[in-house]
């Protein structure tokens, strides 16, 4: 009989040890599963979207661009008279508390460097952006729960019905610069914004 009990109690021992290490398993499987999907994960780099619209090739962003008023990349202010031509600024990666900002640049020696171009690249009937034909924000604030904010580089209207800018593409690159935290793109942190001064007129009140 003592045997029967000894063999007894060590299977009540082990299926007791067996349901205590099932139960330590499993809390930490969902421990680890709320960890992971509460981690930060990615790279995290600063960029413009719009420098990417050309795949990489260059950093050229063309205005107007678009096939219908919601996906246009520009919006008409009829009211004040200004094209506003739309920029913005993204973070890659996943990441918590990701506030950030970071300030907006006209890179005007770069601009004149692209219109002076005479490559097989360059911008036919290139013009620099005349300093006050636009305005930028100095800087862009974006909030920890999102990766990015959009901005405008915002151009008058009227100027734009000016005979001197006939025919011209109007060139300016915009640019990244000073950010709170994270790291700027390597290259795609400016967008050469090349406005087509005849095919915008069209949208002109």
């Amino acid at each position: 009989m003592d045997i029967i009990n000894n063999i007894n109690m060590n299977n009540m021992i082990k299926k007791i040890a067996l349901i205590a290490v099932s139960v330590l398993f499993l809390s930490g499987f969902y421990a680890c599963e709320k960890g992971d999907g509460e981690s930060d994960y990615g790279f995290s780099i600063i960029y413009m979207p719009q420098s990417t619209q050309n795949g990489g090739i260059n950093n050229n962003y063309l205005v107007p661009s678009g096939e219908g008023i919601y996906t246009y990349n520009f919006r008409v202010d009829s009211v004040k008279k200004e094209l506003n031509i739309l920029l913005g600024v993204l973070r890659s990666g996943d990441l918590s508390n990701s506030a950030y900002s970071v300030d907006i640049v006209a890179r005007m020696d770069t601009t004149l460097q692209i219109v002076n171009n005479t490559d097989d690249n360059a911008i036919v009937n290139g013009m620099v952006f005349p300093t006050e034909l636009f305005s930028l924000p100095q800087k862009v604030d974006v909030a920890s729960n999102k990766n990015g904010e959009s901005f405008y580089m915002t151009v008058p209207t009227e100027v734009l019905k000016n005979a001197i800018y006939t025919d011209k593409n109007l060139v300016l690159t915009v640019g990244l610069a000073n950010p709170s935290k994270y790291e700027l793109s390597d290259t795609n942190s400016s967008t050469v914004v090349i406005l087509d001064v005849n095919a915008i007129r069209k949208f002109l009140p």
